[in-house]
């Protein structure tokens, strides 16, 4: 009995050894290859070298967006030995780090990201358990970029703006470093590093100057709104601003969700891009394009009426059914076409809005796509409104009432327009029918220094204007800004202008709002009136009477545009 025990555990023995043999053949012989890969990769790790992101620049080559080189550093041993914690104390002496913060992070977290030297990088990166790489952090000139530029979050991803539109232009080839490590997590080797390659740089069609005057003027007398300048001939944009405006620099370096909601209840809204985003009622602003379009009705330019600061609306029986007003009590006396432009004559436009009635308007309204998308390349542009009766039917399933044809006429009722496609129409105006796509492209280049890509004007529209026709109209936006006399003669403007020695076409406008809430002050123009190089809309949400809050604005911009522009 006991001699088969023996065999018996002789037996299991033996069948031990020989499965202990036939798995350690299986390894080293038959599958070696498939276990070599398996223990390293156990024992290589990759580090990404992160692509230095392309630089943007505004039109002439200041720096708007760049990157601020961070360093992050890797700890692969389990624990920082005495020794090279009192190299890393000595590297970072002459720095402003918590070197102790530092020390933690790379015991506990295994990984720091530091804003060091180059010379103290490299310093660092001889500590034999550290690998180092180059991380980068997108900054920004100003806060009036955020709605154009958007920003890039801490993770180096493109979240809005043109950032993310332009991405595929701005950034780079990320490269990497592989590394050998030992079973305690000491580098033993590099085993390949591979370089990044930068993205290319773009330059943009803004002055950052010009983007810097209009922001600081919104903010210094605390105002909201939006203000974009153009070039007319070309399309490109050179100042866009809406105001407020988050700091894009806050979002780059990555907020907390305090910080953000913060922002998200801001009474003031600063998220909203007031300039593409957001739509007004555009008030007198519109009272070019429902001028032009009268005319192209067959409503002559000398006809008048006498503009008595009351407008009355009567029935088929002779019975006065409504009133609507002038913004001057006392009226302007005998009212033409170019004098309506001029003063800002309501009445005059009650009598239009009764002669020819909404559907015609909405018909040039689609012809001029005034209420349409521009295409402007930023993202979350809005399209704005103008109503007629099929409109109204299909939204409230009621009919369409003659006093909202009336208000229409003016910029209220249900208009609404953003500020940008207002302007488009004023460089139609201002380009004799010529309607040239907005853009903020200048051109892109290589880290060579090599244009890979240029820019060209796009002609989206080539309306057909009758000479005579937008003659009167831009006769009467001159005496906007250059006609004097008293209150119901002249120009809304020209307070304003009547020093300044340029001429320039625009027009005022004071938009109501309800609620108990300030009327919008707007002004729309461009100059010179001749030739004109510059056009611009300037809106203060709820700030009051355009001439009085929105026409010094205009008047400022044009001097900075005049005196630091043009002549630098």
């Amino acid at each position: 009995m006991e001699n088969k025990r023996v065999i018996f555990l002789f037996i299991l023995t033996i069948l031990g050894f020989f499965l202990l043999f036939y798995r350690a053949f299986q390894i080293q012989v038959l599958n070696w290859k498939d276990y070599r890969l398996e223990v390293q990769d156990l024992s290589t790790r990759i580090y990404i070298n992160e692509a230095k992101r392309g630089n943007i620049y505004d039109r002439n080559g200041e720096l708007i967006a760049w990157n601020e080189k961070l360093y992050q550093i890797y700890n692969n041993s389990d624990e920082i030995v005495q020794e090279d914690e009192e190299k890393i104390r000595k590297i970072l002496s002459k720095t402003d780090l918590d070197v102790d913060y530092v020390i933690d992070r790379l015991n506990f977290q295994k990984n720091v990201i530091l804003k060091i030297s180059s010379t103290t990088s490299k310093k660092l990166s001889e500590i034999k358990n550290f690998i180092i790489t180059e991380k980068y952090v997108r900054k920004y000139a100003d806060n009036s970029l955020y709605h154009i530029l958007g920003y890039v979050d801490n993770e180096g991803l493109a979240r809005s703006g043109l950032e993310k539109v332009w991405n595929d232009k701005l950034i780079g080839k990320q490269g990497y470093k592989l590394v050998t490590i030992t079973p305690s997590g000491k580098v033993k080797a590099v085993i390949e590093d591979t370089k990044s390659i930068a993205g290319n740089d773009i330059y943009t069609t803004l002055d950052i100057r010009l983007q810097k005057e209009v922001y600081n003027y919104f903010e210094k007398h605390n105002y909201k709104g939006s203000v974009i300048i153009s070039d007319p001939e070309n399309g490109d944009i050179v100042a866009m601003v809406s105001y407020p405006s988050p700091d894009p620099n806050a979002f780059s370096q990555g907020l907390s969700t305090l910080e953000f909601r913060k922002i998200l209840n801001d009474s003031k809204k600063p998220l909203i891009n007031r300039s593409i985003g957001a739509s007004y009622f555009p008030g007198s602003l519109i009272k070019p394009f429902i001028a032009y379009s009268a005319l192209e009705y067959g409503i002559s330019p000398d006809a008048t009426i006498n503009s008595t600061g009351r407008y009355d609306v009567y029935n088929s029986k002779g019975t006065r059914i409504a009133s609507f007003y002038d913004w001057n009590y006392a009226g302007h006396g005998i009212t033409d076409m170019r004098k309506s432009l001029r003063v800002s004559a309501n009445s005059y436009y009650y009598w239009l809005g009764e002669t020819i009635e909404i559907d015609y308007m909405k018909g040039m309204a689609n012809y001029f796509k005034l209420d349409k998308k521009t295409g402007i390349e930023i993202p979350g542009e809005k399209e704005g409104l103008f109503p007629n009766q099929e409109w109204k039917k299909e939204t409230y399933d009621t009919i369409w009432y003659p006093g909202e044809t009336i208000l229409a006429y003016i910029g209220q009722g249900y208009v609404q327009l953003t500020p940008i496609e207002l302007l488009r129409f004023y460089n139609i105006l201002a380009e004799n029918g010529k309607y040239f796509k907005f853009n903020l492209l200048k051109e892109t280049k290589n880290i060579y220094g090599q244009i890979v890509e240029k820019n060209e004007p796009v002609l989206i529209d080539d309306y057909d204007l009758n000479k005579e026709f937008s003659n009167v109209i831009k006769n009467g936006m001159i005496d906007v800004t250059s006609y004097p006399g008293d209150s119901r003669t002249e120009g809304t403007a020209y307070k304003g202008f009547k020093d300044f020695d340029t001429t320039v076409a625009g027009k005022t406008g004071t938009a109501e709002v309800g609620g108990n809430q300030k009327s919008h002050g707007w002004f729309a123009g461009y100059l010179p009136a001749e030739n004109p190089r510059y056009s611009m809309i300037v809106l203060v949400e709820n700030g009051g009477y355009g001439p009085d809050i929105a026409v010094p604005f205009a008047r400022h911009i044009s001097d900075f545009i005049t005196h630091e522009l043009v002549q630098k």
